[in-house]
């Protein structure tokens, strides 16, 4: 059994996705609890007599305008372009080397999800900011980039930018908004777990397509799953989403503590669209449902059951509202989890 204790400790370690080990110290905003810095321990090394503390990272947006942002060698226009021509983009800002593996293996996956966000019609750009030991080494890295790139000769500009981002490791792919604030610091964490770029830009939104970052958190609170076919996935996302978000907006309102950026939301009601993948399979094998689609379910693994919108019925706005109704107010009949009754099974067979 899991303590009290080191389920916190999970908790604060997702919500702030602390990956160096220890020792790790994380500077807070004392009324919103929102990151002033990640990276504490460094900057106390650096300024031991706490001089500039609390080493609040300067704003991405000064090193951006100073100066032209210049294309790679892949991209098709080989104009250089200015911050401003970006104010309506959402940017990815991409800390790499040629030296590093993971970066080189990155990269192609990088570009193939870019290509795909692009194509959608969305405005996404990247821009390259090298970590590279020489700039044969920079030049070779950026044949295959269809994007932007600080120039390798600028490297107070670079240096400046990895310490606003707060970047602490490469590969990094850092989210930016249009105004330049940050939506995510785990850019490239998100794009592994959705490359068709389906959730982008990203950001903590109410109405989720299930991935296996997500299914990870069922285990700690209910949640309410559309599953739907995905011949074609724009459509199903679509009707997922006007379905599914006027229940997941009102549900917010009821919960004026909720915080969507707390990646384990200690039981509060999460809202997901499962396409056909392996996620979903998984998951429907794991609570034992077959493959009828679209199939609304309310499915709480902590309590170990689940329910399901009645067969025939269609799914609307108000029968989804109605459903999410019912189940918050334990109103639903209710299954038991097919693994959660193996798992009784077996320990009343070994008792």
């Amino acid at each position: 059994m899991i303590s009290q204790e080191n389920r916190k400790a999970t908790r604060l370690t997702r919500r702030y996705r602390i990956k160096s080990g220890v020792p790790t110290l994380i500077l807070l905003e004392g009324a919103s609890g929102s990151v002033v810095t990640r990276g504490g321990v460094e900057r106390a090394l650096a300024d031991p007599d706490g001089v500039n503390f609390p080493w609040r990272p300067s704003h991405p947006k000064a090193t951006l305008e100073d100066g032209p942002l210049l294309p790679c060698s892949a991209r098709d226009s080989n104009e250089p372009m200015l911050h401003e021509e970006l104010r309506h983009c959402i940017k990815g800002v991409y800390f790499s080397a040629h030296w590093c593996p993971p970066c080189r293996a990155f990269t192609p996956q990088l570009v193939d999800t870019y290509q795909r966000i692009r194509e959608r019609g969305q405005n996404f750009e990247v821009i390259f900011v090298s970590s590279d030991r020489s700039e044969e080494s920079y030049n070779a890295h950026t044949e295959s980039m269809p994007w932007l790139r600080i120039p390798y000769s600028q490297e107070e500009r670079r240096k400046k930018l990895a310490t606003a981002l707060d970047v602490q490791a490469i590969p990094t792919l850092v989210i930016l908004d249009p105004r330049d604030n940050i939506i995510t610091l785990e850019g490239r964490a998100e794009l592994l777990e959705d490359p068709e770029g389906l959730n982008f830009p990203w950001t903590s939104r109410l109405v989720n397509i299930l991935t296996e970052k997500y299914a990870t958190s069922l285990h700690d609170g209910p949640a309410i799953i559309l599953f739907v076919a995905s011949e074609s996935e724009e459509c199903e996302i679509q009707f997922g989403e006007s379905v599914l978000l006027p229940a997941a907006e009102a549900y917010r309102r009821d919960r004026p503590d909720f915080d969507p950026n707390y990646d384990d939301p200690d039981g509060a009601l999460q809202f997901y669209i499962a396409l056909d993948c392996e996620t979903s399979d998984i998951l429907r094998e794991f609570v034992g449902f077959d493959d009828a689609v679209p199939l609304l379910t309310a499915i709480d693994i902590p309590r170990g059951v689940y329910a399901v919108m009645e067969d025939g019925a269609e799914i609307t706005l108000d029968s989804v509202q109605q459903f999410v109704d019912g189940f918050r107010n334990d109103k639903l009949p209710t299954n038991k989890i097919a693994a959660v009754q193996k798992s009784t099974k077996s320990d009343k067979i070994t008792d």
